[in-house]
């Protein structure tokens, strides 16, 4: 009997160590896919850099399509295992490359956890490449929801230009990708990027960068305390 009860502890522990594993391999690509995006920034030839992606990611990709000269690519990482077996909740990165005319346009992030019935917590980050263009400036940096004590908390953007400061680019690029094996997920924005949220109160954030859209009475007031706080 003593015997059967340690091959069963055996058993169990072998198994939540396997499945412990397979999400943190999940965490891991997703930091190499984060990378991996921020890279086309710099590149000198965004086409080539673009190839070598989706060969590099060839594994997760989930749409590959054109519509005339419009070409939009997604690539998937997600703790589906441990999520399927509801030790964590799902958490899932998705990168997706848009193409206009065979030049980059934009890259974006979605990050998502999905830790309740209905509006889960998630963060929508992009990049415009625009730096060839003078009609714009290119150096925008917006978010939504910006200022003090706002809402909602559960779901947050971040658009900025190519032109953006490499502090702004960190910022919106840092997300929290412990989401991927936290038993209890992460509960609203300010969890899943840190940099760019804090929260301040039930349902209320509060930006922790300036935003292009900041009105000049936001733009005059001092980011929150919250924001001080590591």
């Amino acid at each position: 009997m003593r015997v059967a009860a340690v091959i069963v502890a055996l058993v169990v522990a072998l198994a939540c160590a396997a499945i412990a594993i397979v999400a943190f391999r999940a965490r891991s690509q997703a930091k190499v896919l984060i990378d991996d995006v921020k890279r086309l920034d710099t590149s000198g030839d965004p086409a080539k850099s673009l190839s070598a992606f989706r060969e590099k990611h060839r594994h997760q990709i989930s749409v590959d399509e054109c519509r005339g000269d419009v070409c939009g690519y997604e690539f998937l990482v997600s703790n589906r295992i441990p999520s399927s077996l509801h030790l964590v909740p799902r958490t899932e990165l998705r990168a997706r490359i848009f193409l206009d005319h065979g030049k980059l346009s934009a890259s974006a992030l979605e990050y998502s956890s999905a830790v309740f019935k209905q509006d889960n917590p998630v963060v929508y980050i992009q990049e415009d490449f625009c730096a060839g263009r003078t009609d714009i400036r290119c150096d925008h940096f917006g978010l939504n929801p910006h200022g003090r004590n706002v809402a909602p908390a559960w779901n947050g953007s971040v658009e900025f230009g190519q032109l953006a400061t490499n502090e702004q680019k960190q910022a919106a690029w840092g997300m929290n990708l412990d989401c991927f094996v936290a038993f209890h997920g992460c509960k609203d924005i300010s969890v899943l990027s840190r940099q760019i949220w804090r929260a301040t109160g039930p349902g209320l954030v509060s930006s922790c960068m300036r935003s292009s859209a900041d009105s000049e009475a936001e733009a005059s007031q001092p980011l929150s305390d919250a924001c001080s706080t590591r």
